[in-house]
């Protein structure tokens, strides 16, 4: 579950102190913003993990094994109690949500962002409920009417609109227009859907680091002298 700014605030106080008072004379080190020394270190940070970022990619390895289809027994009990085998992304937060669920479903947005789908036979693809376009499922961006007037039903997979590995769109509307035209941009590949995160070829890793996005590069000014060299 996502940790409490307070808890957060308190781990990240005294990870401060550790840093700037544990060291010799480190009590003279001019002091950086905290959120500048989690740069990693190759951009000017001393590769500190966010205890923020790090609490909610945590999350959203949980909603990334879903949405991959993991093959373990927190899965498949999340599939059959939580989700009772409908939609991960049409899952609605109620009051019998526990603190946990509700912080993987408040994360959907942000996993949804950073996902990429390689689109294969489309057959494991939901065509209008996974945000496989662009990070937007198509019911959320275009509303119910795209699917009344593509003629559709809503639980259709993106194989409904693969023929020959070409795209072939009712072009009932405007919006179905223009589905058709960003459709068009994304290739279709051989085989079953694939999903990537942020890159194609890449996986979700918490502890390889790949779940953390670069935060930029400081400016030089903004390194620690001295205790950067020791990290």
């Amino acid at each position: 579950f996502i940790l409490p700014v307070s808890v957060v605030k308190k781990c990240e106080s005294i990870l401060r102190y550790f840093l700037w008072f544990g060291f010799g004379d480190a009590k003279k080190t001019r002091k950086v913003a905290w959120s500048k020394l989690c740069h990693p270190n190759d951009e000017g940070g001393l590769g500190i993990k966010s205890l923020r970022e790090w609490n909610k990619v945590a999350i959203m390895q949980l909603g990334w094994d879903i949405v991959t289809r993991k093959d373990t027994l927190w899965v498949r009990w999340s599939n059959q109690v939580l989700l009772k085998n409908k939609c991960f992304w049409e899952a609605k937060i109620s009051v019998a949500s526990s603190w946990s669920w509700r912080s993987v479903l408040r994360l959907r947005e942000c996993l949804a962002s950073k996902l990429v789908f390689n689109i294969g036979d489309g057959r494991n693809t939901s065509l209008c409920l996974d945000p496989w376009l662009y990070g937007q499922p198509l019911i959320s961006r275009y509303g119910g009417r795209v699917v009344y007037d593509a003629g559709i039903p809503l639980e259709a997979k993106v194989s409904a609109v693969i023929v020959n590995r070409r795209w072939v769109w009712p072009w009932n509307s405007w919006d179905l227009s223009e589905i058709q035209s960003r459709a068009r941009r994304i290739g279709i590949g051989q085989g079953p859907d694939v999903i990537h995160w942020v890159d194609k070829g890449k996986t979700f890793c918490v502890a390889g680091g790949t779940a953390f996005p670069s935060k930029g590069r400081l400016d030089r000014h903004c390194v620690v002298p001295g205790l950067h060299s020791q990290a």
